[in-house]
């Protein structure tokens, strides 16, 4: 079944009809505007399903952290404006996604909001699917040469009459039309933009989200993969917004997040395995270098940084 402004209250669906007071907040919440949405009988939900395509324009006044859902991947497509997604500049032209648990941040730019078209699909094969249609989560954003064809679809979509159609039939050959259409060359991961120190810090706070979800136990080639750019780009770019490398950081934080859990009653080896060591004596090898006690031995009154 299709649905447009469909809001979720519980196992309780709502819709326009029964609630029209939700519908008129929905309708001027940016993710709700000019909106489809197909929610299939939940015994009758495939492996994979176009779920919402939309169209919209980014608020200037909101820079947004998110990350999607494991079994939901979004494909945007810029067609006016500008903006920076994961800190690389996005103007018309350019597509994006969102995989899922991957967060992500969208920054419009305040004299010049981009505006994007966007396709979610859903199900527990969404990144087998997406994979298979040549993606990956290591090159999230690149150059779309389709605009011409693809948007005129999604608009037709949005605005279609949904009852006249067979839904399974149109939604899974729309998906695979809109995902079949990537150009990238495999394995191809595009280095960001020049941005300024301004745009750089947007991506290097993403990162920073990324490490503190992880406890700062992971590499810099980890969250290189993660932003989609190599690591000697990661690289340079942290150090000019942070001034140390990203290797340094992540050691330093890692460390000071075991001095508060030491502080909050953990035992040393109990924080070696929140801070994913592989061995305790590693750990106890880089506690101690740094604040040149033993884990055991740490006096939290004696240490304030």
């Amino acid at each position: 079944m299709f649905v447009r402004y469909l809001a979720g209250e519980g196992e309780k669906m709502l819709w326009e009809d029964e609630s029209p007071k939700v519908f008129q907040k929905i309708e001027k919440a940016p993710y709700f505007q000019r909106c489809i949405y197909l929610y299939p009988e939940r015994n009758e939900r495939p492996p994979v399903w176009l779920w919402v395509v939309g169209h919209e324009k980014a608020d200037p006044t909101k820079a947004e952290y998110n990350r999607v859902w494991r079994t939901r991947l979004v494909l945007h497509f810029c067609v006016k404006g500008k903006g920076y997604y994961n800190g690389e500049l996005i103007t018309p032209g350019t597509a994006f996604l969102s995989w899922p648990m991957m967060p992500h941040s969208m920054v419009a730019d305040p004299d010049d909001p981009f505006e994007y078209y966007w396709v979610m699909v859903r199900g527990e094969d969404t990144v087998p699917f997406a994979k298979q249609m040549g993606f990956s989560a290591t090159n999230l954003i690149f150059p779309c040469d389709y605009l011409n064809e693809v948007v005129p679809l999604l608009e037709h979509y949005i605005d279609m009459d949904h009852t006249k159609i067979s839904l399974a039939e149109y939604t899974d050959s729309l998906m695979r039309m809109v995902f079949s259409c990537q150009k990238k060359k495999k394995g191809e991961v595009p280095e960001p933009s020049k941005r300024n120190s301004a745009n750089y810090t947007h991506y290097v706070e993403l990162s920073k989200h990324f490490l503190y979800d992880n406890n700062f136990a992971v590499s810099v080639q980890e969250v290189a993969e993660m932003l989609g750019v190599s690591p000697k780009h990661f690289n340079r770019i942290f150090h000019d917004v942070v001034g140390v490398p990203p290797k340094q950081y992540i050691t330093e934080q890692r460390l000071e997040l075991g001095v508060t859990l030491l502080k909050n009653g953990m035992s040393p080896v109990e924080v070696s395995n929140v801070l994913r060591y592989t061995d305790y004596a590693m750990f106890y090898r880089a506690f101690k270098k740094r604040y040149g006690v033993p884990p055991s031995k740490f006096d939290s009154q004696k240490h304030t940084d």
